[in-house]
């Protein structure tokens, strides 16, 4: 019986609900369906509105074009000079301004000189045209807004002489506004955007020549636009307004975009007996579906009192059992529902379930509180350095913005990263990383204050919150004793690491800041310091947001400039200096845009540097290299050796040797006939490592030559542990060598200790006579620059090489 009943009830509940809700969403279709014929009305009202102002004036502007390009020909005269056309156009002011309604007319010559004027002086704000005018020899139309606007039109015409000119004549808006008004059937003014300073409001003002009732009632239109009507909604939808008991459409068409403050076009349509037809529609809409509703809704209430009346007792007991007050819940449900045989449902099921879920629950709760201690703790400190971990340094940081607001004091977020930890574990694995990452944080946690906090983010990033700031300069003295932590290399077992951080900071004395903001901001400086090349730190500017969306659409063009080959190679000899004997080249990068053109090197290779392109580039470069060299040897050019630069990312690449291996006997060249150029913070990075890759390197004997010598950590005793060939002195020493002392010494020292080391010596950037002499007189056997050569595009290499190469010697122009 129970069973029958229930069913009952659902069937009837079931059927009111379908009735009721179908007549909720029919009503709902047809207000909805109104609405949007009334929009797409408004809509249609201002797409014709903006087309016809666009037809009207190009044809007005048009008009004027033909009128001067075919001046030169229906003339009585011939137009051969410019006088001869601005007598024409003299002859031509009456007929001008009388059929047209010109009121001024200027003539420009191409030194952008105005030859002949009638009317007011050109204002600047027209000169744009005349330029665009002449740069691109064609009609430009615009309109002049000062104290009332004007239709503008700036023609080129070229006379007999074949002499450019311009032609500029500007004219009243009012016969615009008088076809508009008569195509449109609406009412037209011109009005002019006023910023108003005492809200985020602009106010619009009358700007046409108008009649007392007209000026009155546009008065009045301008006044009934809603207050949080913005422009856009006026220039893209419309405003509804109601003047005089009487509904309009208020729309605006831009007439001069580029200005501050803007003048429009305002169209005022008479939609009233549209809208009183609308309003009558819907509520006859509204009542049918209320009444229909409200019948419904009776039916229901009348159906479900005695389910209420069990819903009601059932929402005060289960507060009880979110509160964890189980036994009182157990002893008010059983008092409250009685089991009923006949008038049983499933509200009385539903109660005696919450009664063995309240027990379910009971017993859930007790093992929860258990461990929810020990869950904690594992969820909040790194595992590794015993450090706070991200979760916890999130709660910290929007801890501390909360203080900020009472203490009114300044915080700073410093996002801290190892630099080139990644050659670490790829050269001596995950343990070796992890006791790096361990002694970083011992580093790093001895230098902040009690009242800072310090946290591991994830792998090796580190983040420190320094609160208690009363101005940005104070987090510099923070930073800078974090980076002076790392000035001494890491001693792990039996390795040395040289590890320098890059810290990006983020300062605010915003309580209101956002948590997520200030990490975004903090790692987008990191990014910025890391161009530095480690040991740095930098603060975020918001500029930087614009500088990572470069970098990020320069490393995607780079990747289409490798598939289709806008990369290619510039060689710079390198000759004996004393006898000018051809020795090498050094192949260099260069980047050829369709549309930038050349891009420098300057621009895109410090950006790509660490990179995920760059290893590819890398081979790019190393393949193309020895590919040039195999063809210089077919041509004869044997014994030349060539100079090719590597990454620091190419350096640590474990592919780099076979690669090097494959490429030797692809191409059948001679190993000694590479030379690979390396940079000094390359090697002193990783030194145990660099050894070890020279090493591979050298045995396919191939030479190492270590670039911009003296402008890194510069220390003799690397040069002891490397196993290197050649040694390049920076550019930056040998400019100097004959001005400045201290440089010149610098040099010939280097050459001196270089050679009792056993190693060559190639001076780079040799730009003068005296200083290739000079050099020579030191004893430096080999160099490079301007002087001797700039880089030769790698498609004209043959053709310089065969007319400056003589017998095997180079020859200076």
């Amino acid at each position: 019986m129970s069973k029958s009943v229930s069913l009952r009830y659902k069937v009837l509940i079931i059927l009111l609900i379908t009735v009721m809700t179908v007549c909720s969403v029919v009503v709902s279709l047809l207000l909805y369906q109104a609405a949007q014929q009334e929009r797409q009305l408004n809509q249609a009202l201002l797409s014709r509105d903006v087309t016809r102002y666009h037809q009207i004036s190009s044809l007005l502007s048009e008009r004027l074009t033909v009128w001067v390009e075919s001046l030169k020909f229906v003339n009585e005269t011939s137009i051969d000079t410019q006088s001869e056309l601005v007598g024409a156009l003299q002859r031509s002011a009456d007929f001008l301004s009388l059929q047209w309604d010109v009121n001024n007319v200027w003539v420009v010559n191409g030194q952008q000189e105005v030859i002949y004027r009638q009317g007011e002086i050109l204002p600047d704000a027209i000169r744009p045209m005349v330029s665009d005018t002449l740069r691109e020899t064609r009609p430009v139309y615009g309109l002049h807004c000062r104290n009332l606007c004007m239709q503008v039109s700036s023609i080129p015409i070229l006379t007999h002489s074949q002499t450019a000119s311009v032609v500029v004549m500007s004219t009243s808006v009012q016969e615009l506004l008088a076809l508009l008004s008569e195509t449109t059937q609406a009412e037209l003014a011109m009005v002019k955007e006023i910023p108003n300073a005492l809200s985020q409001q602009n106010r619009y003002v009358l700007n046409s020549i108008l009649t007392e009732p007209q000026e009155q009632f546009m008065s009045e239109v301008l006044r009934a636009i809603p207050a949080g009507a913005n422009k856009q909604k006026l220039l893209t939808a419309g405003v509804e307004v109601n003047v005089s008991n009487n509904a309009y459409l208020v729309t605006f068409v831009p007439l001069y975009s580029d200005l501050p403050n803007g003048y429009y076009l305002l169209f005022v349509h008479d939609i009233d007996a549209r809208k009183h037809a609308y309003r009558t529609q819907n509520a006859t809409i509204f009542l049918g579906g209320f009444g229909l509703v409200t019948a419904f809704l009776l039916s229901m209430f009348l159906l479900l009192r005695r389910y209420a009346y069990k819903l009601s007792v059932l929402s005060n007991m289960l507060p009880l059992l979110a509160q964890q007050r189980f036994s009182e819940f157990k002893a008010a449900q059983e008092n409250s529902f009685t089991r009923n045989s006949w008038l049983s449902d499933e509200l009385d099921t539903l109660g005696e379930t919450a009664i063995e879920l309240a027990q379910r629950l009971e017993t859930l709760d007790q093992q929860a509180t258990a461990n929810t201690a020990k869950l904690e703790k594992m969820a909040m400190f790194d595992s590794l350095t015993g450090l706070p971990n991200r979760s916890m340094m999130m709660f910290q940081i929007h801890k501390q913005l909360a203080a900020m607001q009472r203490q009114q004091s300044g915080m700073a977020l410093l996002f801290i990263d190892l630099d080139n930890f990644k050659k670490v574990n790829d050269s001596h694995g995950h343990h070796f990383g992890d006791e790096v990452v361990k002694l970083a944080s011992v580093r790093l946690s001895g230098v902040i204050r009690e009242n800072d906090n310090i946290a591991r983010f994830g792998g090796d990033e580190f983040v420190v919150i320094v609160t208690d700031l009363d101005h940005e300069e104070q987090v510099s003295a923070v930073a800078e004793k974090l980076i002076s932590q790392f000035v001494e290399p890491m001693h792990i077992g039996e390795h040395t690491f040289y590890i320098s951080i890059s810290i990006g900071i983020a300062y605010t004395e915003n309580a209101k800041s956002s948590t997520l903001e200030l990490m975004r901001h903090a790692d987008t400086a990191m990014y910025e310091a890391k161009l530095s090349h480690g040991s740095a730190y930098c603060f975020f500017r918001a500029s930087m947001n614009q500088k990572i969306i470069n970098q990020v659409e320069l490393e995607a063009a780079a990747r289409v400039a490798l598939q289709k080959q806008q990369f290619f190679l510039v060689l710079q000899p390198q000759i004996e200096l004393a006898t000018q004997r051809l020795t090498g080249f050094e192949a260099l990068l260069r980047w050829r845009h369709p549309e930038r053109g050349m891009v420098p090197p300057g621009d895109f290779l410090p950006l790509l540097e660490n990179s995920a392109m760059m290893p590819e580039i890398d081979f790019w470069v190393l393949e193309h290299a020895i590919g040039l060299l195999a063809k210089l040897n077919e041509r004869g050019y044997k014994g030349i050796k060539m100079a090719i630069n590597l990454s620091a990312a190419q350096f640590a690449n474990s592919a780099l040797k076979p690669y090097l291996t494959q490429l030797i006997e692809q191409y059948q060249v001679r190993p000694k006939d590479i030379e690979l150029e390396l940079t000094e913070t390359v090697l002193v990075a990783d030194i145990e490592r660099a050894i070890d890759v020279i090493h591979e390197v050298r045995a396919l004997g191939c030479s190492i030559a270590v670039d911009d010598f003296g402008t890194g950590y510069s220390s003799l005793s690397y040069l002891r542990m490397i196993p290197s060939d050649v040694i390049k002195i920076d550019r930056s020493f040998i400019a100097g060598m004959l001005e400045n002392d201290s440089d010149r010494n610098i040099v010939q020292s280097t050459i001196s200790m270089v050679h009792n080391m056993a190693f060559e010596v190639v001076s780079e950037g040799i730009e003068q006579a005296e200083q290739m002499a000079e050099l020579v007189a030191m004893g430096c056997r080999f160099g490079q620059g301007y002087f001797i050569s700039k880089p030769i595009d790698e498609d004209q290499l043959y053709t310089v090489i065969d007319a400056r190469v003589h017998d095997g010697y180079w020859q200076i122009e």
